[in-house]
């Protein structure tokens, strides 16, 4: 139970950090395509080994059917394929690493990888100390992608850079065949974290958890603001929304205790219409990759009220059937 706890408060700090460097990471950003060092280059006497570091690329890989390659990822990546279960997908002697930021860049090192598929919001910071040490990087921003259709469009630039094209088709046919569109009529708050004092971050119209909200039925009653800011609980309050979903703060009841506490007046307490995800719910919505699809079908969910008030890995698993394509 500890130890759950606390990989519960590491991924919770990865994703205040992530959230902290977005404004500098968007400001900057000129293009969504992934990025290489050096052409990935292999032959019979060097085989392709890869080196995953971030969920979002996991998952992609090995639906591109490049899992047999990998040869090193991050613990979260693990942890996702392991609530999946489907850690089969990778070698059995795969390393996984502790930390996602900052790199293990000696260890990375003595795997001897032809690539190292690295996510710009987590390791922006180390990406010249990686290149330095010599390593050839792929990288990609999916974590800062507008919509599924930009997920989508960066999977087949992955594919490109492993000449793969035509399993990246494949994948994001999958992906299509799996999407939902209803037509907005909730409105909504998703809730990253929220603050001892009622702040919260919440997710902006400019990012792909919009995106999904918008698919599920939602309105986001911050769509007018960008990135993932940081709002006041007068400002939840103002804006009043009909639904409250949030990403777990260490458990249930502090959550609950929270919201209570500071957002009593909305609706969505009147109405008792507060939802709290955790574990493999927070990775369908945090996450943006092949399975972002299932994110959005378990926010239609929510709002339709199908969902029970706490949705952990466990329901998901037995109600939505989330499995990773292979080609």
């Amino acid at each position: 139970m500890r130890s759950s706890i606390l990989i519960g408060i590491i991924l919770v700090v990865i994703v205040i950090f992530s959230i902290l460097i977005y404004t500098q990471y968007y400001s900057n950003r000129t293009s969504t395509s992934p990025k290489i060092s050096q052409p990935i280059v292999t032959t019979s006497e060097k085989s392709l080994r890869i080196v995953s570091l971030a969920p979002s690329d996991t998952q992609i890989l090995i639906s591109l059917g490049l899992g047999k390659n990998i040869v090193g990822l991050d613990e979260y990546s693990f942890e996702l394929l392991h609530y999946l279960n489907e850690t089969s997908l990778i070698p059995s002697n795969v390393t996984v690493f502790q930390t996602i930021s900052p790199p293990n860049i000696s260890g990375l090192l003595l795997l001897h990888p032809n690539v190292v598929v690295v996510e710009y919001g987590l390791d922006s910071h180390y990406i010249p100390d990686m290149e330095k040490a010599g390593l050839n990087l792929l990288i990609t921003n999916n974590d800062f992608a507008l919509s599924l259709v930009q997920i989508e469009e960066n999977i087949l630039n992955i594919a490109q850079q492993f000449n793969e094209v035509q399993v990246g088709k494949e994948v994001v046919n999958w992906m299509n065949s799996h999407m939902i569109n209803y037509t907005p009529s909730v409105n909504v708050a998703y809730l990253d974290w929220i603050c001892p004092n009622g702040e919260a971050y919440t997710v902006g119209g400019n990012v792909f958890i919009n995106n999904l909200l918008v698919l599920a039925g939602g309105n986001n009653v911050f769509a007018n603001e960008s990135g993932y800011p940081l709002v006041t609980a007068s400002k939840i309050l103002v804006v009043n929304p009909q639904v409250i979903i949030a990403q777990t703060v260490y458990n249930y009841t502090y959550t609950i205790q929270l919201i209570e506490e500071y957002y009593n007046d909305t609706s969505a307490v009147h109405d008792g219409k507060v939802y709290l995800i955790s574990g493999l719910a927070v990775d369908l919505l945090d996450e943006p990759g092949v399975l972002s699809p299932y994110g959005s079908v378990l926010l239609h969910d929510i709002l339709i009220g199908k969902a029970p008030h706490y949705i952990n890995t466990t329901w998901v698993e037995e109600n939505l059937n989330v499995s990773l394509p292979v080609f």
